[in-house]
């Protein structure tokens, strides 16, 4: 199914978690359950010790979440929803499309390389069935929506049509999204190739967006210039 051109949806400014009091556990939770999170990764992540550092009983989350997963989620979601307000505020910014879909790749860089632990709760596969959470999902989708709609105004200043951009879409994810999980994974720079990191982002983003507004028919040359039985590399 093609992407098609739609009102972008708006994005609710995130709420901050605050310092626990009486009636506020949740928000309390949330938030030392993030920090925890940066520390020492999902895996490690106790609803014990996040019990433990809002000083209530071991009992005390079972209140507001059935267990660990539900927590990831809940601090996923506030990832996905603090990603879609930056984003918000680059759409409302009336940039030009090239200078919008680049601000809003670079903000998911930007925002995978300040808090490493919350991106990969969001993008890796430790919550494994996100239908279960859909306050989760929908945060989620709201993030992508901006980010695809930004991407589909420039291919379709560019002579994309509609059948085609999803494939742009999908193309532009794949660039941010392996430009973040090299850095985290501290791929990056590489030592037979170096490239200092922000050099390489803004020439990456740059390739990208020069690839797409080269049009579809230039695109489809450079597919065609593979030879059937040749293998993808």
């Amino acid at each position: 199914m093609a992407t098609s051109k739609r009102a972008p949806r708006k994005a609710a400014k995130p709420s901050a978690p605050t310092s626990y009091h009486h009636g506020d556990l949740r928000n309390a939770l949330i938030r030392e359950g993030r920090q925890l999170l940066e520390e020492v990764g999902p895996r490690d992540m106790s609803l014990r010790e996040v019990a433990r550092r809002v000083g209530v009983s071991e009992a005390a989350p079972s209140r507001h979440f059935e267990g660990k997963d539900a927590l990831l989620a809940a601090i996923a979601q506030g990832g996905y929803e603090e990603l879609a307000f930056e984003r918000q505020k680059i759409l409302e910014s009336r940039l030009t499309p090239l200078e919008a879909m680049r601000r809003m790749m670079g903000a998911y860089i930007e925002f995978a390389r300040n808090h490493a632990g919350v991106f990969f709760l969001m993008a890796g596969p430790r919550i494994l069935d996100r239908n279960v959470y859909p306050d989760l999902l929908q945060s989620s989708d709201v993030s992508f929506s901006l980010f695809a709609d930004s991407v589909c105004e420039f291919a379709e200043m560019h002579g994309w049509p509609s059948s085609k951009r999803n494939h742009v879409v999908i193309a532009a994810w794949s660039v941010e999204h392996g430009i973040a999980n090299l850095i985290l994974s501290n791929r990056l720079p590489r030592s037979s190739h170096s490239v200092p990191i922000d050099e390489m982002i803004d020439f990456s983003l740059a390739v990208l967006c020069a690839g797409i507004s080269a049009g579809p028919a230039e695109v489809k040359k450079m597919r065609g210039s593979r030879k059937p039985d040749q293998p993808a590399r």
